[in-house]
């Protein structure tokens, strides 16, 4: 013979100490306050609220690690926001950053089609051998680059003739 399975349920009980019965009230049990659901790649979500003055909710997940965090938010919120329209053109930046490490980063302007890179070398640490540090850091671009999805994404697109 199967056992029923055993369901937990938050909620509240109440026991009556004059007829010995007891009393419990579930508690979550109204319908879901979101409605129309979308996500994004990247982790983030936009919803409508329900209830007497529904709103339009947006939640952006960036991670800590991220080479540009600005960026990353701003792609997810045009993601999310693409069916809507603004009452004025809105800006997004052209350049965006694919890699900051170690005194390095790494700007895709994609319009523009141009991969600028700036590095950071200490020089009171570094007199004697300065030069080594810069190819270092070049050698630092020939390997963060290709981990860098969006700096793919862009070459691909340029090598399929889309930026001309």
């Amino acid at each position: 013979m199967e056992k029923p399975k055993k369901i937990r349920a938050r909620g509240a009980g109440c026991f009556d100490l004059t007829d010995h019965s007891f009393e419990f009230t579930a508690y979550n049990e109204a319908p879901s306050s979101q409605q129309n659901v979308k996500s994004c790649k990247g982790g983030g979500k936009t919803w409508e609220t329900t209830g007497a003055d529904p709103s339009r909710m947006i939640s952006l997940k960036c991670k800590m690690s991220a080479p540009d965090q600005y960026s990353e938010l701003a792609r997810q919120f045009e993601a999310l926001t693409r069916d809507m329209k603004p009452k004025q053109p809105v800006k997004q930046p052209d350049s965006h950053r694919v890699v900051s490490e170690s005194g390095l980063q790494c700007w895709l302007d994609e319009p523009k089609a141009e991969l600028t890179f700036t590095g950071t070398i200490d020089l009171s640490k570094h007199l004697r051998d300065w030069q080594a540090e810069v190819l270092k850091q070049v050698q630092l671009v020939v390997r963060r680059l290709p981990a860098s999805e969006r700096f793919n994404k862009v070459i691909n697109h340029i090598k399929n003739g889309g930026t001309k």
